[in-house]
C-alpha cells in the first residue's frame, strides 16, 4: 500500500497501517532501496541505538510540527517548512540536501519546494554545487563571522552593488534538482531598498507581476506558470539611489510537501548568528514550523570555551525565533565529533550535549544527539577511516553529510510514528 492511499483509511486503522509502513521503508533490505524513499544504510561505524529524538519538555509545539506532516502524509495538503542553521555542515548544503532529498520524497507526488538559498559565490566563499548563481557587477560582502555589518538575516551573509544595472541568474544543476521549479520568489533586501528589483523571463509567454512589502523588506514576484530559472536585473531609477543590498531568495510554490531552507555560515558560531539584527524579521517570513539549531562546533572549538555562556547565546536564539514563530518546533542538534588540529579529542562535545538537554527541559525542543549518534568521543576517527570524514577530522565528506542526513531523516521519521501511536491507538 502506498503512502498516499491510507488517507482512505478511517481513524482507527490508520495507527497499524502507517506504523507497518514507516518500519517496512525503514528495514527493508538494500535490494529494494530503489523502490524505497526512507531506506536507510547500514553502517557499522554509527551507534544506531542513539539514534532518535530526545524531549525533556513540553512536546506542544512538537506535536503541532508532526500534526502538519500527518496532513501532509495523508491526505497529501499542505506545506511543512523546516529552516536549519548552523557553520560550515550547512553552507555547502550537502547534509540538509540529503535530508531534503529524503523528505520530500517520503510521499509520491508530493515534492514541495526549494526554499531560501543565497548566491555565496557572490559573497567569495563557496556555493552548494546544487544550484548555480551567475552574476554581473562588483559586489562587496558582509559576514556574520566579523564585526561591523550587523543588519543581516537568516542568510548571515549580504552582498551590496552600487553598480546599476546588475544582473543574476540561477539555476540549478545535478541530479537531485534539475528541472526545480517554482511560481513564487521573495527577495530579501531590508527596508533601505533603494534599487528596483525586475524579474523578467527569456519566455515571452511567461507573466510576471511584482510588488514591494516595505514593511517587512522583501519584493513578491509571481508568475503565472511554474519556471526552472530565475533572472532578476537590480536597477538605480533615480540619482539619489547610492546602492542595493541582497540579503538572501526564497523559491516557492503552492504545492504541497516540504520546503527545507538551509542556512550556514563557514566559521559561525552562536555569537554570529546572535549578531543577525534581521534575524527575527526575516525567520517570519519563512513561517517555519520546525527550526533546526546545528550551531556550537565552532563554539567548543573555542580554547575560551564557556558551557554557561554558550547556554545563553542559545536560549536568546531560541527566544529569538519563537518571536519570529511562535508554535515553530525546535530541534537542536549536539556537536558532531572532531579534533583540534588533527590530533587532540575535542572534549566540549559532552559539555556542549549536556547544554542541549537542559534547554529542551526548558523550552520544549527536541535533542537530536549527533555526538552519540557518531559513537562519541573520538568516533570521527572511525567515520574518516571509513572514508566519511576528512583528514582535519572536523569536516566530513559527501558520503558523511549524506550519512549524517539520512540518520537525521530517520529519527524525524521515527518521531513522526510515535505521535501516529499516541495520536491513534484506541
Amino acid at each position: 500500500m502506498q503512502i498516499s492511499q491510507l488517507v482512505a483509511v478511517h481513524a482507527e486503522q490508520r495507527l497499524p497501517l502507517i506504523l507497518g509502513f514507516v518500519t517496512a521503508c525503514l528495514f527493508l533490505p538494500r535490494a529494494h532501496a530503489q523502490e524505497n524513499p526512507l531506506h536507510l544504510p547500514s553502517l557499522s561505524f554509527v551507534d544506531a541505538s542513539k539514534n532518535a529524538l530526545i524531549f525533556a519538555g513540553d512536546r506542544t509545539a512538537w506535536d503541532r510540527y508532526h500534526a502538519k506532516v500527518d496532513k501532509l502524509m495523508m491526505e497529501g495538503t499542505g506545506q511543512v517548512h523546516i529552516a536549519q542553521f548552523g557553520g560550515s555542515h550547512l553552507q555547502a548544503d550537502m547534509w540538509s540536501m540529503e535530508l531534503r532529498h529524503r523528505l520530500q520524497n517520503v510521499v509520491p507526488g508530493v515534492k514541495g519546494g526549494r526554499g531560501f538559498i543565497f548566491p555565496y559565490n557572490m559573497a567569495r566563499s563557496n556555493n552548494p554545487y546544487w544550484y548555480h548563481p551567475e552574476y554581473t557587477g562588483q559586489w562587496s560582502y558582509s559576514k556574520n563571522t566579523a564585526r561591523g555589518d550587523t543588519a543581516l538575516g537568516i542568510a548571515g551573509y549580504s552582498v551590496t552593488t552600487t553598480d546599476s544595472p546588475t544582473n543574476l541568474k540561477v539555476s540549478f544543476r545535478g541530479e537531485v534538482y534539475a528541472g526545480y521549479t517554482f511560481n513564487r520568489v521573495k527577495v530579501l533586501h531590508g527596508m533601505d531598498r533603494n534599487f528596483e528589483v525586475i524579474a523578467w523571463s527569456p519566455d515571452s509567454l511567461v507573466h510576471i507581476e511584482q510588488r514591494v512589502d516595505s514593511v517587512r523588506g522583501y519584493t513578491v514576484i509571481e508568475y503565472d506558470r511554474y519556471v526552472d530559472t530565475l533572472h532578476l536585473r537590480f536597477e538605480r531609477t533615480d540619482t539619489t539611489q547610492l546602492r542595493f543590498t541582497l540579503h538572501g531568495i526564497t523559491l516557492e510554490s503552492d504545492d504541497p510537501g516540504f520546503f527545507y531552507h538551509a542556512n550556514g555560515v563557514n566559521g559561525a558560531s552562536t555569537v554570529s548568528w546572535l549578531r543577525c539584527a534581521r534575524y527575527t524579521e526575516e525567520l517570519a517570513v519563512i513561517e517555519p514550523d520546525l527550526v533546526v539549531f546545528s550551531i556550537g562546533i565552532n563554539d567548543a572549538h573555542d580554547p575560551d570555551f564557556s558551557a554557561e555562556r554558550y547556554e545563553r547565546n542559545y536560549a536568546e536564539l531560541i527566544a529569538r525565533t519563537l518571536e519570529a514563530s511562535p508554535g515553530a518546533a525546535i530541534l537542536l542538534t549536539t556537536n558532531t565529533d572532531s579534533y583540534v588540529k588533527r590530533r587532540y579529542p575535542n572534549k566540549n562535545g559532552a559539555a556542549v550535549r549536556e547544554v542541549m538537554l537542559r534547554l529542551s527541559a526548558k523550552y520544549g525542543c527536541g535533542v537530536w544527539d549527533t555526538f552519540g549518534v557518531m559513537g562519541g568521543q573520538t568516533s570521527i576517527a572511525r567515520w574518516q577511516e571509513a572514508g566519511f570524514a576528512k583528514k582535519d577530522r572536523v569536516h566530513f565528506t559527501r558520503a558523511g553529510y549524506t550519512a549524517l542526513g539520512d540518520l537525521l531523516f530517520s529519527a524525524l521519521m521515527e518521531s513522526y510514528g510515535q505521535y501516529v501511536e499516541r495520536t491513534y491507538r484506541p
